[in-house]
């Protein structure tokens, strides 16, 4: 777990580049420029708020970036089980924001993780994920090696407001990367 208030940072995230190092030169290029991506197009649904909990922040890259008071990050590079996402240790409607980039189509049941996350996000709060589509698979493999054996499921616009309803509306959608991934804003239904 990664947590960083105004007051400084708790545990220690894993080193910020290790997975890119690694990585043939088309691959460093690839996964900076999709980091950084995947950033800014979910900033744009971001408000500002007490907690937020991203998960699978890999090594923080983009609880760095939130302007909430207090971002705490889930992530199994540092160590956090990837049964996490299916029973967050924080009350009921508690929670301002959850984001997940790129993690949705590793999971082998999201729905729970939905469920979960929506029993600890405060009512008209948000989730905001990114997740690519189906096609994006072919790129991937070019920087990625053998993505089809961590992705899940792929989700389009209909199959995600399909998933999530009667837990969130789908407030925010959009498409970047030459249409390849997804962005999605999903706000709590009131209940």
């Amino acid at each position: 777990m990664l947590e960083i208030t105004e007051d400084g940072i708790i545990g220690t995230p894993p080193d910020r580049m290790a997975a890119i190092k690694k990585k043939p030169i088309i691959g460093k290029l690839a996964l900076r420029m999709t980091r950084w991506l995947r950033a800014i197009n979910v900033e744009r649904h971001l408000d500002t708020g007490d907690l937020h909990i991203d998960i699978g922040c890999g090594d923080g890259y983009f609880l760095f970036r939130s302007p909430y008071k207090r971002r705490i990050g889930y992530d199994i590079l540092m160590g956090d089980s990837d049964e996490i996402t299916n029973n967050l240790d924080f009350p009921d409607n508690s929670v301002d924001l959850v984001s997940m980039l790129a993690v949705i189509e590793h999971l082998p049941d999201p729905l729970v993780t939905l469920k979960e996350i929506h029993r600890v996000l405060k009512p008209g709060h948000k989730l905001v994920l990114t997740t690519p589509k189906e096609a994006a698979e072919r790129v991937i493999n070019l920087y990625v090696s053998h993505v089809e054996d961590v992705h899940e499921i792929y989700f389009d616009q209909k199959s995600m407001q399909e998933m999530v309803d009667g837990l969130f509306e789908v407030t925010g959608y959009h498409t970047f990367i030459f249409g390849l991934n997804q962005a999605f804003c999903l706000t709590k239904l009131e209940n």
